[in-house]
């Protein structure tokens, strides 16, 4: 996904974060978000097994976080840290209770709704956000992430740490639902 339509569902599922999001037709950079702009983004979906809302799909994600993830976010953690990227707390796998202030891992709770919960975490290097959505026609959940670079230092930790988004989200996308994540097209390859 390098853009959101601008359409009135998507207005009003993201009216509280700012204005609707806009379709770019040139660079993801130029992708407008709550962000301001996006340098990088993707959104895995799956097949829900039963109809839910976003709080629900967001608790059951991290709520089936594997401990493998906790390993993997300490040792990113300890080589990260030194270089003023923030650390975060373990608390995958806990039962969730999605209120905006509360964190999960890096995710910060910014805003929850029955169609949408989005979580953040903004470093000096950079800034995230996740994004967990229900589409309840379809019955499918998806889980964005928009990424906006501050410096060359977190473009670069970006790159490096890219593989293993790749690998990891679909991987917590899926768990609870027992069955594969697929990669979702851009909105201009739709």
């Amino acid at each position: 996904m390098l853009g959101w339509r601008n359409d009135d569902m998507h207005c009003r599922l993201r009216e509280s974060l700012s204005n609707c999001f806009s379709k770019s037709e040139g660079s993801p950079a130029m992708t407008t978000s709550p962000l301001g702009r996006i340098d990088y983004a993707d959104k895995y979906s799956v097949a829900l097994p039963e109809p839910m809302d976003a709080p629900r799909f967001c608790a059951l994600i991290l709520e089936s976080a594997p401990r493998w993830l906790d390993l993997v976010l300490s040792l990113r953690d300890r080589v990260a840290g030194p270089f003023g990227f923030n650390t975060q707390q373990r608390n995958y796998g806990q039962p969730v209770h999605l209120e905006v202030g509360r964190k999960f891992g890096p995710l910060l709770v910014e805003s929850v709704s029955p169609e949408l919960v989005v979580c953040g975490n903004t470093d000096k290097h950079f800034v995230f956000r996740a994004l967990f959505e229900v589409d309840p026609v379809q019955q499918r959940g998806s889980f964005s992430t928009e990424v906006q670079f501050s410096d060359r230092i977190g473009r670069a930790y970006f790159a490096l740490v890219k593989p293993f988004h790749k690998r990891i989200i679909p991987v917590l996308v899926s768990t609870p639902f027992h069955t594969r994540a697929r990669v979702e097209p851009p909105e201009s390859e739709r």
